[in-house]
Parts: structure tokens; sequence; C-alpha cells
């Protein structure tokens, strides 16, 4: 089949009529540009998070070396590190293979947390076995995070480095950042972060067999060995988990609709669909790649979902909060600062000004420990918010915050955008996006005939212990 704009904007509100939020796609079929779009506040050059599409470039590193003739599949992990050897509480440790990292075979049936300083690798050395290396397929980031301290061991560059010469170059990327732990590892399972237009480069160079502009840039080997089934899934997914029972390679998904994919939390996704010449590569903030795929399959396979949709749906922006710019007595009773009753995230303050301009905005402000997080919001339309006190979203750390260090790069500024609107007339809602995060953070607030009770929530973050959702409640 020929991809083309029909089936693109077909795709897009096919997504959007499920509540499903892409804020990029970019479509490449036989080496050319077949489709690409973003939403609003969103733009084509953005870098997002990748999530466990890192996994997949992880995987290509580890392909590089072992071309070379520097190491082999089979050889057991800790030969490589020695210094470990006398921290392993189970054997069984002792036969995990690189190639049992790179099928998710390890043998653990949990990831360990992790926290401050921690030494990543010592989650897993610690921790005993429930199943021998090689015949129980579990998901889980630690091994590829141990895969990127084996490159970095091997090749004697971080993983971020290692690829920085040898794949981001050939590929003419040039804007990426890839977080690390706190012992100056690149996080191997979750840390890049890439455009969507440069992820689909990847695809691409994939597709090609490993060659991007006549030049081996992947070894072509590498690529049908990681991209072809190497573990069954099957048994180890419920039947509903359609995407997920396909089988795995060497750090890449197999998929139901042919082809293969490298996926990564709250929707993020390289699919490369090698009999139509099609690499479909999506930044988004949703549950997960079936979510994405099954919408694809239908428009690429059978066309269902095209007809009478696309003159319905707006598609040039995420969805803005549907409401009024004003209220009328809630609004007069809420304007100024006012001080919250105790509540177990330690608010201090909510304070709110309205902006009448020719575009009118709304201000908030929250503190915490004289801390002010602060987000001020277009009507209608999503305004920026790039300089003076704590973004809202702060207040939702990812799960392994605490154990990384801070290597964003300048030209990476946090950025939230926000919206609002009077959806009743005693109900205030916020809607909050941010450059380079999945996060979506949200506040309402309820206007009675004494308090104000704020409710403040993200979706699109995995916490962990962290908590996704405040509330407080201010006398007026």
């Amino acid at each position: 089949m020929k991809f083309d704009e029909e089936h693109g904007r077909a795709y897009l509100a096919k997504l959007r009529s499920l509540g499903i939020e892409t804020r990029s796609i970019v479509v490449m079929q036989k080496g050319s540009l077949a489709f690409s779009h973003t939403a609003k506040p969103f733009s084509l050059e953005f870098v997002h998070p990748l999530y466990s599409v890192t996994k997949s470039f992880t995987s290509v590193a580890v392909g590089m070396l072992k071309k070379e003739g520097k190491l082999g599949l089979d050889e057991p992990w800790i030969a490589w590190f020695p210094e470990y050897k006398g921290a392993v509480v189970d054997h069984l440790f002792l036969e995990v293979s690189i190639r049992h990292l790179l099928t998710m075979t390890l043998g653990q049936d949990r990831e360990p947390y992790v926290h401050n300083d921690d030494d990543w690798a010592m989650g897993v050395i610690g921790k005993e076995f429930a199943h021998k290396p090689g015949t129980v397929f579990f998901y889980n980031s630690m091994c590829s995070h141990l895969l990127s301290m084996l490159v970095q061991r091997v090749s004697g560059q971080k993983l971020s480095a290692f690829l920085s010469q040898r794949l981001f170059e050939p590929l003419g990327i040039k804007r990426w950042w890839w977080e690390e732990d706190r012992h100056g590892h690149s996080v191997g399972g979750y840390g890049l972060h890439l455009s969507t237009i440069d992820l689909a480069r990847f695809g691409q160079c994939l597709l090609d067999g490993g060659y991007w502009k006549g030049k081996e840039v992947i070894p072509t080997a590498w690529v049908e060995d990681a991209t072809r089934l190497q573990m069954q899934t099957q048994p180890f997914y419920p039947a509903e988990s359609t995407e997920d029972r396909n089988g795995y390679g060497y750090q890449f998904w197999m998929c139901a609709g042919g082809g293969f994919r490298c996926s990564g939390l709250f929707g993020q996704l390289c699919y490369v669909r090698p009999k139509d010449s099609l690499v479909v590569s999506c930044s988004s903030s949703t549950s997960g790649s079936k979510a994405l795929m099954d919408p694809l399959y239908e428009v690429l396979d059978d066309g269902r979902g095209m007809n009478g949709m696309l003159p319905t749906i707006d598609l040039t922006s995420l969805p803005l909060v549907d409401g009024a710019a004003h209220a009328g007595v809630s609004e007069r009773r809420l304007v100024g600062r006012h001080h919250c009753l105790r509540n177990f995230g330690n608010f201090e303050t909510v304070e709110l000004k309205f902006f009448n301009t020719e575009s009118p905005c709304a201000c908030l402000t929250l503190t915490r420990d004289k801390q002010a997080f602060k987000v001020k919001a277009g009507y209608g339309r999503w305004l920026g918010n790039t300089t003076g006190s704590a973004f809202v979203g702060e207040l939702f750390p990812f799960a392994t915050h605490s154990a990384e260090e801070g290597i964003r790069p300048s030209w990476a500024a946090a950025e939230t955008f926000a919206c609002y609107g009077w959806t009743s007339p005693t109900t205030l809602e916020f809607s909050l996006r941010e450059l380079d995060s999945t996060r979506r953070t949200f506040i309402r607030i309820s206007v009675d005939g004494t308090y104000a009770v704020c409710e403040l929530w993200a979706e699109g973050v995995f916490g962990g212990l962290s908590p996704t959702k405040y509330m407080m409640a201010a006398k007026l």
C-alpha cells in the first residue's frame, strides 16, 4: 500500500477520537517523507524522552562491538565485571550471558528499586533468581542498563559517546541528549531524548539493513538478528496484550501486523514494516504501543476509521480546556492569595490572577516550603512558560529521578505550555504540557460558599513512590 496524506490524517483522527494524545508523527516510505504532523504546542524539531525505545539503540551498540570481535553473546556478563563477583548472592547470576540480557531472559521476576547514589548493578546482583537464565521472558530495564555498562567497559566510552560517533553523526542527528545514573553510565533502558524526525531516521536505517546514504552504519547481520524472533513472549502475556505476545529480538519487539518496533513508555514508537517499506515514528503521551498500533493497522490494512472523520476533528492543536474565559462571583472570590488548610502535600498558599489583555490569561501560583510553583495559562491557546519560578510539573518527578544526574543540555531548556477555562460557573481548570516530557499536569479548583478546593494531578509519568495527585483546600 502507498501511505499518503489521507492515511496520515485518518490515523491521527482515529487516535484523537480514542482520546490518545500524539504530539508528533513522521512516516517514511521507500526512503522518502510520506507524512508528518505535530500538534500545538509542540514542533517537529522538539526532542522527547524515548523511554524504552532507548533499548534498541543500546542493542545497536552491542551489535557494533560484536562485529568488531570485542565481545561474544554467550559470554557471561560478570566476566567483564570481576569486581562484582563477591557481591553475587545467587550463583545463577554467574550464568547470565550477554544474550540473556538482550532477550530479557535474565531470570529475575522484578526490577530492583534505585535511589540517590545507588549502584544500579548492585540491585540486580544482590537479588535472588526466580528462573534459570534463558528460560523465562520478563521485561526488565536493568537488563539494558547492564548492557550499557558493558558497552562502556568494552569500548572505554559511555554508551552515549560511543553512539554519538558511530550512529548519530552518520545519520545527521545533532540534537539529542542522554540521561545517566550517578555513577557515570548512560541509562541503557530509557535514557535517550530525540526528536520524532530523527527517530524516523533511525528506523529508516534499520529498514535499509543498517545502511544510510550508501554506507553501512549499523552492522547488517546485527539488524537481521536483532529484529527477528529470538524469544517467545506469548506464554508470558495475557491474550488481550496482542502487541506483546509476538516475540522479542535483541531489544526489539516483533509486531502483530508484521515487522518490528522500538517501543517506549506512554506511546513512544518507531515501527518498521518491511513489506510496505514503511517507517512510522511517534511521540505520544498515552498508555502504550497497543493504543497506537491497533488504529495504525486499521488504517494501513483496510482503511477503517477513514470515513467521515477528517472534517469533524481539529488536529492542529492538542485539546484545549473547553470552558469560559471568566466567571462571575466565583472568579471574584477566587482572585488573590489564600492560605491552605493542612494538607499532605504541605502546600501553604494558592494565588490566582487574571489578565484581561487582547488574549485573556490566568496566572496560578502554589507555594510550599517557601518555594513557588507558577503557571501562566492562555485561554483558547497554549501559552508558553520559560522563566521564573519552578514549574508545577516538577511536583511529579519520574520514579528514578533521584538516582540520575541532571545533564540536560542548555539548548534543551525546560518549558511548560498551559491553557485554562471555567468549565462551570464554580469550576476552573488548567491543563499543562511540557517540552521534552510526556507528563500531563492538570489543576481543578472548585469554589463553594466557604472554601476553594484545589486538585492537582499528573498523568503520563511513572511516579514510583512519589505521589501523582495532591489535594488541598483554602478558606476564602
